[in-house]
């Protein structure tokens, strides 16, 4: 098996509605990443969802400029490495701030008027230097993003949906850049009886922007990036906090039930009967043993049986259908 540390790192992009545990699934599968957002709200999820507190950087960018110098310096220093991840939560936020800022910055024209394009040209010029400085941050890096849908820009150019940025003209601009882009969803089918969360992703549909090259991503991937991540070819094994490693025993027992043939219900019940540690790191185990099952259930059809792969998907409930094109 190749060591994590000689793997490729990856870099991802989680956009989606308010409240779709794109925080929480990133804590999840990072525990020991230093997360670059605002430190009380990412320090209550992780507490109150997961039971542990994330090591938080105790800047908080304000806006992409900000973001901007601190990716240069971890870059630089090598210091993002003892992390070996780095998360930056809700850069929406960021660039709606960073917009207002260059507005009231912007020069002025020959018409005596405000340059009205200089905020446009300034974010087009941070997310190209977050892109390319994140490639060379060492680690893995995820972005979480709150969702823009469909629509068309000035010119009347059709725009895909995806991570909401202030012009609809820059929405591929990073996912261009990333080896995993997903939208975070809810699917009342999802075996999950905590929260049913899952991953959009399908480069075949126009209406959105997503993409995934560690091959498992699907239009119902679990919501859960550590098992996406384990389960590609590469296998990867994600660190897990220091006293935790028997979350992964948890998470394989439930997943091996559940390919027996066992319900959901009583796989849990079978992995923590007798168990006395903290119920929030039950909880975080077995949701990544479900999504572990879900995976292999997944992975058992047979990369060339295509029949199979359309009976099943007409015979399961489909998701709702994106928002409309506006």
């Amino acid at each position: 098996m190749t060591p994590d540390n000689a793997l490729p790192n990856v870099m991802i992009t989680i956009y989606g509605k308010p409240k779709q545990k794109k925080t929480s699934d990133a804590l999840a599968a990072f525990p020991t990443a230093l997360f670059l957002g605002v430190p009380s709200a990412i320090t209550l999820v992780a507490q109150n969802e997961l039971g542990f507190t994330p090591s938080v950087h105790p800047e908080s960018p304000k806006n992409l400029v900000s973001l901007v110098a601190l990716l240069r310096e971890l870059a630089d220093t090598g210091e993002a490495k003892k992390y070996g991840a780095v998360v930056i939560d809700d850069l929406s936020h960021l660039c709606q701030h960073s917009m207002l800022e260059w507005a009231d910055e912007s020069p002025m024209g020959r018409s005596g008027k405000k340059d009205r394009f200089f905020p446009y040209q300034q974010l087009n010029q941070h997310l190209l230097e977050i892109a390319h400085l994140s490639r060379h941050l060492g680690v893995h890096l995820v972005m979480t993003f709150h969702e823009r849908t469909p629509g068309t820009n000035a010119d009347g150019r059709f725009c895909p949906g995806g991570p909401n940025v202030p012009s609809r003209n820059q929405v591929e601009t990073l996912p261009s850049w990333c080896d995993l882009n997903v939208r975070a969803m809810v699917d009342p089918n999802y075996p999950d009886p905590w929260f049913p969360g899952i991953y959009y992703c399908d480069p075949t549909n126009p209406e959105w922007v997503t993409g995934d090259r560690t091959g498992i991503c699907s239009t119902k991937t679990p919501g859960n990036l550590r098992e996406i991540l384990r389960a590609s070819e590469s296998n990867y094994k994600l660190s897990r906090l220091p006293g935790l490693e028997w979350q992964d025993e948890v998470a394989q027992s439930v997943a091996d039930d559940m390919l027996g043939g066992a319900a959901v219900p009583d796989a849990i019940q079978s992995a923590v009967s007798g168990r006395t540690d903290n119920p929030l790191h039950l909880r975080w185990a077995c949701q990544d043993g479900i999504a572990r099952g879900v995976l292999l259930q997944q992975g058992q059809r047979s990369l060339f049986d295509f029949n199979e792969k359309e009976t099943k998907s007409a015979n399961s409930p489909t998701l709702p259908p994106p928002p409309p094109s506006k």
